[in-house]
């Protein structure tokens, strides 16, 4: 029972995230896809990759073996090997990575190796060079098909994207990648989530391209809905988002806001609520009128 109203709270929280154009977002740090002829000749022929832990994307998981990415110029050491093998081998870095490794690599969707350049893998005493599949991996938003409808958005299709973390930015050019085995999450790598003061749990905000067509409805983004009001205790104010965020509240406690009220069912996300917390907020839930 318990459980199921845990379910039952979670995807109600996630469709009122989705109405308002809202999706968690995930760091990947650099690691390694195997094709079956890469394993082989790496650990040995048959070998099975160990699994270690699941990731957010059903069926893919990171692997117990670490492997070591070697370029002209230096080597990345215990790079994750993520599962299952693949077609073809692929090696996903950052841009201070490629610095480090002494190449120029391409920004590419994963999966589009053509062109790409190659790199050399070491495990143990062997050795293998590859001849294409190096690439910094395109900022990207894995979205499944009833999700998409939720958002309005196609696959393929460039957003932008409002990222708030401790030092929020849009990132631009973002693809969105729809597809029935996907869970919705936005994927940037270690570079981007050092940029945006990225937290495990921090969500992004899809913003169409095209002028008037907001995902989630065909309204623009609100902007912040407040009167704020002197109390004896400092400054309130009132908003009227479905969900609060921490750059929501910055916004008030720069013009000396101590005091929010919000509707009963806002739902306020975790940044928001460290924001809270750190800076002694006092947030006030509105009773819904029954009558």
């Amino acid at each position: 029972m318990n459980q199921l109203l845990a379910e039952t709270i979670t995807n109600t929280v996630k469709k009122v995230m989705l109405e308002e154009s809202f999706v968690e977002v995930e760091a990947s740090g650099r690691h390694v896809h195997l094709s079956r002829e890469a394993i082989d000749f790496l650990f040995g022929e048959g070998y099975e990759l160990t699994k270690a832990k699941p990731l957010s994307q059903p069926g893919q998981f990171a692997c117990k073996e670490r492997i070591t990415v070697a370029g002209p110029k230096g080597k990345l050491e215990n790079v994750v090997i993520l599962g299952p093998e693949r077609k073809a081998s692929q090696v996903e870095v950052s841009l201070t990575d490629a610095v480090a490794l002494g190449k120029q690599i391409p920004v590419r969707e994963s999966g589009d190796i053509e062109g790409t350049p190659g790199i050399t893998l070491i495990h143990n005493d062997r050795q293998l060079e590859l001849d294409k599949g190096l690439i910094v991996a395109k900022r990207h938003i894995h979205v499944s098909p009833e999700d998409a409808e939720i958002l309005q958005v196609e696959n393929k299709e460039l957003v932008q994207v409002k990222v708030f973390g401790e030092r929020s930015l849009t990132f631009d050019e973002v693809v969105i990648r729809i597809h029935p085995n996907y869970r919705t999450y936005m994927h940037i790598d270690f570079d981007e989530a050092n940029a945006c003061g990225f937290r495990k749990g921090v969500l992004g905000k899809i913003i169409k391209k095209s002028p008037g067509s907001q995902p989630g409805g065909s309204r623009k983004a609100a902007p912040l809905q407040h009167t704020p009001a002197e109390t004896e205790l400092g400054k309130m104010t009132e908003l009227n988002q479905k969900i609060i965020t921490e750059n929501d509240l910055q916004k008030l406690f720069l013009q000396q806001i101590t005091k929010v009220k919000i509707p009963a069912g806002s739902i306020i996300t975790p940044l928001a609520n460290d924001y809270v917390r750190k800076h002694k907020l006092e947030i006030l839930r509105r009773e819904e009128n029954k009558g």
